[in-house]
C-alpha cells in the first residue's frame, strides 16, 4: 500500500500579462518520475507541471513539486508508481487553483488525471534520472 509521507513545492511560477477578456487555450503538460530507495520501502515522486497558451499568449504556471511515499514490500513498482501520482495529484489541483485564483485567474481548475499502468516504465537504477 502506497502512502504519501509529505510533500514539498519546489518551484511556483505564474505569468499572466494578457489583455483583460483575451480567449486562452490552454495547453497542460506532465512529468511525472519516482525515484526508489528499496531498501527501506521508500521512493520520492518528482512531479513537473505546466499550462502555456496554445496562441502563444503571455500565459504560464509552471509548478515543480516532490513527495515522498512509503510502500510494502513486494509493492508492483508500475502499481507504486500509479498510486503514488494519484496521492499527490490532488494537491497539485488545489495548488493551480489558488494559485489563480489569487493570480486574478478566477475558476482555473485542471481536470481530473489518471496515469495507465500499462504505460509506465520501470527503469534499473542506472537508469535514474539522480545518477
Amino acid at each position: 500500500m502506497v502512502q504519501i509521507q509529505g510533500y514539498k513545492v519546489n518551484k511556483l511560477h505564474m505569468e499572466n500579462t494578457v489583455a483583460n477578456g483575451t480567449e486562452l487555450q490552454l495547453q497542460n503538460q506532465v512529468k511525472y518520475n519516482v525515484n526508489y530507495m528499496d531498501d527501506v520501502h521508500k521512493c520520492v515522486g518528482i512531479l513537473s507541471f505546466r499550462i502555456t497558451d496554445g496562441n502563444m499568449n503571455p500565459f504560464e504556471v509552471q509548478i515543480d513539486m516532490v513527495a515522498e511515499f512509503t510502500y510494502d514490500e513486494g509493492d508492483d513498482k508500475a502499481d507504486i508508481h500509479t498510486q503514488s501520482f494519484d496521492q499527490i495529484y490532488p494537491f497539485l489541483r488545489q495548488i493551480v487553483s489558488q494559485m489563480a485564483g489569487h493570480c486574478g485567474v478566477p475558476g482555473l481548475m485542471i481536470p481530473i488525471m489518471r496515469l495507465n499502468k500499462d504505460t509506465v516504465t520501470v527503469g534499473g537504477p542506472d537508469q535514474s534520472p539522480l545518477n
